[in-house]
This record gives structure tokens, sequence and C-alpha cells, in this order.
């Protein structure tokens, strides 16, 4: 059987996906796009819950399955191409197989990780790095989201030629940001735990005193998420909301209320919560990581810093919570930036007109 095209990723029809993350976030607008075109597809599923944590045993065994039901696929089907999203650490390596497997079979395949954890752990063992480079550089193509991709792919060895820049992509919404000058109110979307930068900003938030004027929320579960709620109790703090997880639909009303978003994340690869923010028109206040700085233009839309940079991330804090009329003129930046970079019809297009 012919197809146009095969997917490997979390699947929007799993009825066990308890969070939305990036992976699944990007497979479910591309599957709009897909229909609206009349696109043929499949998708291999490869969801793995990563709270809490599986063992290395539970990884290899879910992966040898999964690579089984790949074997499966391409004996009764062929397809154009295949997009194969990866990750970092041993979901790398998985992705990667699966990725030589297709291409094997004469199939050419986008290669697209998204982690920027992968980035971390490429340049900490460098003794990896002619391995992975020799690998990737047999696959037909590999994306990368802008910003800092494509000079961390040519420092490792991967072959220039082969990288396709190919933005995130989201289904842009009618949207008007009104601003106030009440209470300013910042948002943080994501897990509460130390990678994402969590500690840094609660500890901007709790040594300035001065910022007890603006309210911050924090949205999403994880393993700092108790331990900071018992901290924030004992100390009587009531400008620092933890909301602690939500699905989408209730996630919506916060970024209505909010002035901006931060993100102080010390590693990304696209974050989709950078995304959301633009489509609801905020300012964004986020580490210079992965390819974040594409579309949070310094001092355009936002503002950019370097991870665990506290000094840096208060200031910007002031200047965001300060200036109504900055805030208004970000939010109108970020709503341009959104379109000329993130339209689901150019991103989706890009990747099928390779095959």
């Amino acid at each position: 059987m012919k197809k146009d095209i095969l997917i490997l990723g979390p699947s929007p029809f799993n009825p066990n996906i308890n969070h939305a993350g990036g992976q699944l976030s990007a497979i479910t607008n591309l599957l709009k796009y897909i229909d609206q075109h009349n696109i043929s597809y499949e998708i291999l599923d490869t969801f793995r819950s990563t709270f809490p944590p599986p063992t290395l045993k539970d990884k290899i065994v879910e992966g040898f399955r999964r690579y089984k039901e790949l074997k499966k696929i391409l004996e009764v089907s062929t397809y154009s191409g295949a997009l194969v999203f990866g990750t970092s650490g041993l979901g790398y390596w998985e992705k990667l197989l699966f990725s030589l497997t297709i291409e094997k079979k004469g199939i050419k395949t986008l290669f697209f990780v998204r982690s920027g954890h992968f980035m971390e752990s490429v340049i900490k063992q460098k003794f990896k790095v002619p391995l992975k480079k020799y690998l990737m550089n047999k696959i037909s193509y590999i994306g990368y989201q802008g910003g800092k991709w494509k000079e961390f792919y040519i420092s490792v060895g991967v072959e220039e030629h082969k990288l396709v820049k190919i933005l995130n992509w989201i289904e842009i919404q009618e949207y008007t940001k009104e601003f106030t000058s009440d209470k300013v109110t910042f948002l943080y979307v994501g897990w509460m735990v130390e990678k994402k930068g969590i500690i840094e900003l609660i500890d901007v938030i709790l040594e300035h005193r001065d910022l007890d004027n603006y309210e911050f929320i924090f949205i999403g579960g994880g393993t700092l998420l108790d331990e900071y709620r018992a901290k924030i109790e004992t100390l009587g703090i009531t400008n620092i909301q933890l909301k602690g997880w939500m699905n989408s639909k209730d996630i919506t009303s916060f970024y209505e209320k909010a002035d901006a978003l931060i993100l102080p994340s010390h590693a990304e690869g696209f974050p989709n919560v950078i995304l959301e923010a633009l489509n609801y028109k905020l300012p964004v206040i986020s580490t210079d990581v992965g390819g974040v700085a594409e579309s949070v233009i310094d001092n355009s839309n936002g503002f950019l810093f370097e991870p665990k940079d506290k000094k840096r991330l208060y200031e910007n804090i002031k200047k965001i919570g300060s200036s109504l009329a900055l805030r208004e003129e970000f939010s109108k930046n970020s709503e341009d930036i959104l379109k000329r970079n993130h339209s689901i019809d150019i991103n989706c297009k890009k990747i099928f007109d390779l095959f």
C-alpha cells in the first residue's frame, strides 16, 4: 500500500497521554494541514511518559517493541517520505535507528530532533560525536528549528546540505490583547524541574521585594512543585501562585490574563510554550537557548538572557513590568513574528516539498 508520509512521534489518538508536549502539539497541528490537503499518512506512536521517568529496562523493552512494529509497517506499506521526531538520550538512538531502517527501504526521511538537551548531551559526550555525525549523515534530511541549531549541527560535522530549516508551526488564532495599568502578571508554563530554570526564577522573585507588586503564576507539575508550595506557604508569599498541572483548555484563561511569559530554561529545542505565548500576543522573557532567538527578538518582542543569569532576569522583569507602552509595543511585534515565522501552511508545506 502506497501512502504519502510515515510519521514517528506521539500520536494525538493515544488515550493515555496526560500532558501535551511540544512533539504532540506539532503533530496535532501537522494533521490539520494533512487533512486540509488530502495527504495520506500513518503514525507509529512513540509516546513515552517521562513523569515518573521509566527505567532503562522499560525503555529498551518498549523501544524493541516499537522497532518490530516499524518493521511490520514497512513490510506492508511504502511511503513517499517519513518524518521522525527525535529527542535526547536513549530516545535519540532509538529514533536514529528507526530513521536508518526507513532509509534502507529507499524512503527519504526527515530526522527532526527537537530537544535542547540533545545539544547538551552531544557537547558533554564528545567521544560520541563522530558516531552521531557519521550516522546522521546517512539520513536524507536533518530538520532544525532556527536559532542556534544550524551552527550546532555544522560544528559537530553534519553535512550542511542535509540541513533543512523548518520553524515550529501553530494554528494562528484571531485574538486581540488588551493591557491595563493594573497589577502586572507574569506567567510560566512548563515542568517544575531544575533544568527549566525554576530555581533561579523563584530566587529572583524572593530576593527582590520590589517585585511584590507583580503577580507570578506557575503552571505545570514536576519534582519541585511540592517543595516550593511548602516554601511559599511557610514564607507567607502571596504574589506567587503554583497551579500545578493543567490541561490546555484550562490554561487559556491564564494566557489571556498574563502580561508576559517567562521561560528561564537551561536548554530547549524550540519550546511550544513560546508559540502559545506569541499566539496570545504576549511579550516574552526567555533564555537564549535552542531555536528561541528565531522568534523572541531581543528588545523587539521580549528580552533574551543567558541561562542562570539572575541579574539579567530581574532587570528584564522590571523593564516589562514597569512600562505599559513597552508591553503594548512588544505585543504587536509578537503578533508580527508569529505570522511571519510560524504559519502551519508555510512550515508544513516545507516538509512535503522535500518528498
